[in-house]
């Protein structure tokens, strides 16, 4: 069904099969994470997990994109250090042809952290990241993302503390989604005609999982309909929920969202650890849901099995599982 569908929206016009950035994106695929000719396939049994991982730098918050003819990883650049936090942050990209063998880290913004990727309108690539000021983004028309703007801030003076910015463009205006907060801490919605306009903050979406919020947001369609990936405030885990009714041009609708479902990862060596998810270990931590070349579902995380080093995070590695239903879910051989 997932193939037959993308199948008919692309002789609808509504996919544009592309090549670069710069072709005009229809609302709802400013999230497609693939952009241009796709790759003709996923070679599953030459994976294994972690598919990406360091010695010297843990990774996390990731997003996967496939453009210019390879994939593309952003992430959570964390190097160790000997003085407090312990940890120095970047955000970074690393790129593949077979998602199995990867480039170093690539550093595109220093002193920052949960990157996001989308699509403007206009077909420019968006990354937005949290810095200790608050939320920015960069963009860029370079279809291997080598090139990007300097910074812009986004949603400035919406809250004291904003993290894991996540964008939407609806058709009519944009959507911003961040938590907010310090030791009381909620997911916020908040609109704009623009991405460079004021934003205008909307309220506080219904979702409550485990009495509490979630983070590390992404917006994006999956057969015509808006979903929100998003982990678990506590307990670290990977959820996804439906838009729902209501016009999502209209930016309340976005307030409210059902079908609240966890994401079941099978548990591996390298995501499992001595205690609790979140507090011993992190098992599914930030995922990120990728719609492959074929409509096959791809959902990439971060696990570590200890929460002491790299200033408590852990030293953090990406992992990758797939599903044809989005409910049932396989880690490579």
């Amino acid at each position: 069904m997932r193939i037959l569908v993308l199948a008919s929206l692309a002789l609808a016009g509504l996919i544009v099969p592309a090549g670069t950035a710069g072709a005009a994106v229809a609302p709802g695929h400013d999230h497609d994470c693939i952009v241009g000719t796709p790759p003709r396939s996923v070679d599953w049994s030459a994976l294994s997990n972690p598919i990406l991982s360091f010695p010297e730098v843990g990774v996390k918050d990731q997003a996967l994109q496939w453009s210019g003819g390879a994939w593309h990883m952003l992430y959570s650049d964390m190097v160790e250090t000997t003085s407090a936090p312990y940890v120095r942050f970047s955000v970074a990209i690393s790129s593949s042809a077979d998602l199995a063998h990867w480039s170093p880290p690539r550093i595109i913004a220093t002193g920052a952290a949960s990157p996001d990727i989308v699509r403007s309108p206009s077909g420019q690539f968006i990354v937005t990241y949290q810095t200790p000021s608050g939320l920015e983004y960069r963009t860029s028309s370079d279809s291997s993302l080598r090139s990007w703007s300097s910074a812009h801030p986004l949603g400035h003076g919406l809250a004291g503390r904003m993290i894991d910015g996540a964008l939407a463009f609806t058709g009519h205006g944009v959507i911003l989604g961040f938590k907010a907060g310090t030791t009381s801490q909620h997911f916020e919605i908040a609109w704009a005609p623009t991405l460079q306009g004021a934003f205008h903050l909307v309220g506080r979406p219904d979702i409550v999982i485990y009495n509490d919020t979630v983070e590390n947001y992404e917006f994006l369609t999956t057969d015509g309909t808006w979903r929100l990936v998003a982990t678990s405030n506590t307990l670290d885990q990977p959820f996804i929920f439906t838009l729902g009714p209501g016009d999502p041009s209209a930016p309340s609708t976005w307030l409210h969202w059902v079908g609240a479902r966890q994401l079941i990862v099978p548990s591996q060596s390298f995501d499992t650890g001595s205690g609790i998810s979140s507090v011993g270990f992190e098992h599914a931590n930030s995922a990120f849901l990728c719609v492959g070349p074929q409509g096959e579902d791809y959902l990439t995380y971060a696990g570590s099995t200890e929460l002491t080093s790299d200033g408590g995070w852990g030293h953090a590695r990406i992992g990758i599982v797939r599903s044809d239903d989005l409910t049932t879910w396989q880690a490579p051989p």
